[in-house]
């Protein structure tokens, strides 16, 4: 009898492990597939090769899963993104998400105006520091990373907060609005120059 119970336990122990690899196996293959399309325009590892899309490597989780709700209930308007968030899950989410944290963030390589940059370092340190600390490195609220981000990309997304294409919170479009009162387009072309310089 102790015999059969042991073969039994055995099987049932062999059988919960294979599952469990099987579905390892999957999520791996899942991951992948996901990876793969969304590296045709962020890149394989989240480092985007265009300068009119964000790299996505290195963002904070909060961040990732916030933006796709965005684009799936129209916070932010692209119908690209929509069409390819509208069917995820959330568990799809959450390994994209996981996946992209883990990747290490490069800044852009990209030429920009030195004298600009130096001009836009203290439009930064007057409008935009106490969300986007250390050059825009970091963001102590998820506000994602500015700093080595393709400067028509920053262009565009900033052009998006002031034309309300894209949900905020109340006090970046109030800074925004500030800043272009005081400085004009031309502030800006400042604050893109410097986040493109930062390394």
């Amino acid at each position: 009898m102790q015999i059969w119970m042991n073969k039994w336990l055995m099987v049932f122990i062999t059988a919960v492990l294979f599952s469990g690899i099987g579905f390892a196996v999957h999520a791996d293959e899942e991951l992948d597939a996901l990876v793969k399309k969304c590296g045709m325009c962020h890149g394989m590892d989240g480092n985007s090769p265009s300068a009119g899309i964000p790299s996505i490597a290195g963002i904070p989780e909060d961040y990732f899963r916030h933006t796709m709700d965005a684009y799936k209930n129209g916070g932010r308007q692209s119908e690209l993104m929509k069409s390819f968030v509208h069917d995820l899950s959330e568990a799809e989410i959450r390994l994209l998400s996981d996946y992209y944290l883990k990747q290490t963030y490069k800044p852009m390589k990209q030429e920009f105006d030195a004298e600009k940059a130096k001009q836009g370092q203290a439009l930064h340190n007057k409008y935009c520091i106490k969300c986007h600390e250390n050059n825009g490195k970091i963001s102590v609220n998820n506000y994602g990373i500015l700093a080595g981000q393709g400067m028509a990309y920053l262009r565009q997304a900033l052009q998006d907060y002031l034309d309300k294409k894209r949900r905020v919170n109340p006090m970046m479009i109030t800074k925004l609005q500030k800043l272009i009162d005081a400085e004009g387009q031309e502030g800006i072309d400042k604050l893109v120059n410097f986040y493109a310089s930062v390394k």
